[in-house]
């Protein structure tokens, strides 16, 4: 698993490496027993929209953005991802930078992959660039959670003045290109996807938090996830992912 953290927006007052530096060190039903002579209650299995039930003070209009972004959450855990990229707009499939699924880990390379995007991409490439995903994570098994971080314009389109206005656009919109146009911007998401380690992965996770991989498994709060952001436009009357960042866990999560 990856342990560096990069959620870095064009234009942010912090230069990128120092960003990927701090967000890196800061990063990051109950069942009741019957007794001896009933039967147990069965478990009832989880539904697909469990992941939401943590937005119930949500806003009408934040519900909304939930439910467009919830089969993109659905489909990621699914590995479904031709039905991931069905539900891109064009822009999003007209501009893909590598940093999207693997981030550079210095500002060097990582303007330089801003600077020669993908154009175009077709499904067939999408599935291949998510490969780099899964071995940088883990392979998805399910939705974590999902949650609207925010539907302000001046933070969606980088034009805020607030004094957090940077950090805000950062986490929100990360390297959204300019060339999605502001006026169809209308949320950003966050999100989580469980994932399943293969035995290198886990090894490697056993010695980086210095125990056994047996001992590891046995820790009640080891779930490997990993974080994804989309930001959603409006296009032809529907909403749509214009953008989207595939994340390590942060110590802030």
């Amino acid at each position: 698993m990856k342990a560096h953290s990069i959620d870095c927006a064009k234009n942010t007052v912090l230069p990128l490496a120092i960003a990927v530096i701090l967000l890196g060190v800061m990063g990051c039903g109950k069942t009741s027993e019957g007794q001896a002579s009933a039967p147990k209650t069965p478990v009832a299995k989880p539904k697909d929209d469990d992941f939401l039930k943590d937005n119930e003070s949500a806003t009408p209009e934040e519900k909304r953005f939930l439910q467009a972004g919830k089969p993109f959450a659905v489909a990621l855990a699914g590995r479904k991802y031709d039905g991931l990229y069905k539900q891109f707009s064009s822009h999003a499939r007209a501009h893909m930078s590598m940093n999207q699924f693997d981030p550079a880990k210095d500002d060097g390379a990582f303007e330089q992959n801003e600077k020669n995007p993908m154009t175009d991409v077709t499904a067939e490439k999408f599935a291949e660039l998510m490969k780099k995903v899964e071995e940088l994570h883990g392979m998805p098994r399910g939705v974590r959670m999902l949650s609207v971080y925010s539907t302000d314009h001046g933070v969606l389109t980088r034009t805020s003045k607030e004094q957090t206005a940077a950090l805000d656009s950062m986490f929100a919109i990360g390297a959204m290109p300019e060339s999605t146009p502001m006026d169809i911007r209308r949320a950003s998401l966050r999100g989580q996807i469980k994932t399943e380690l293969t035995p290198e992965e886990l090894e490697k996770a056993a010695k980086d938090a210095g125990v056994t991989v047996e001992d590891l498994k046995k820790n009640p709060d080891f779930e490997p996830y990993f974080n994804f952001k989309i930001v959603l436009v409006e296009e032809g009357g529907q909403l749509k992912v214009g953008y989207f960042e595939f994340l390590p866990p942060s110590m802030m999560d």
